[in-house]
């Protein structure tokens, strides 16, 4: 429960996505991302290695330098079947996702107020799509899977890509029962 206490603060999942698109970053290189201090990202790089979801790397020649990326790889996901042996992990979980939401959205205003500043083919390029499907739990378990497949691949190809011009690009996915 405490690991997902860690990841409430705005200024962590910051940090995280920082790491997860650039694989690895100083605290100084960090703070010039996110617009805070070494001391303050240090801080909150330690609180995040404490639960594992950062690590130290070695990086380079300069061993005066601190060099941190994302623990997994491949991300991290839970459920809140995952916390439901006591009312207080669901909420602290419950709490977490709100902020991943939050974060989520917030990114997605961003380029909605600044997406002329990226240029035409950017513009173009992005997309939003939503739709309300008729699926049972087992149907929408296995679109999530092929989904993340998807994104897998593409994630791939552009980790070994040597040409175009690439930029980060954030996908959100999310599939769950609703009511119209």
């Amino acid at each position: 429960m405490s690991e997902l206490k860690a990841l409430t603060h705005p200024i962590r999942l910051r940090l995280l996505y920082a790491l997860r698109a650039n694989k690895s970053m100083t605290a100084t290189q960090l703070g010039d991302l996110v617009d805070e201090s070494p001391a303050s990202v240090s801080y909150h790089l330690r609180k995040l290695a404490e639960h594992g979801f950062v690590k130290e790397v070695e990086n380079g020649s300069d061993k005066r330098q601190r060099w941190w990326s994302e623990a997994n790889e491949g991300g991290f996901s839970w459920s809140e079947n995952d916390f439901s042996d006591s009312p207080e992990s669901l909420s602290v979980a419950k709490a977490s996702m709100d902020s991943w939401l939050a974060h989520q959205w917030s990114r997605l205003l961003d380029f909605g107020r600044t997406s002329e500043s990226w240029g035409q083919d950017w513009v173009n390029a992005a997309f939003s799509s939503d739709d309300v499907l008729r699926l049972t739990a087992e149907e929408t378990k296995t679109m999530g899977t092929e989904m993340r497949a998807v994104i897998d691949k593409w994630r791939r190809r552009g980790e070994t890509a040597t040409s175009g011009e690439r930029e980060h690009v954030m996908v959100l996915m999310h599939g769950f029962p609703t009511t119209p």
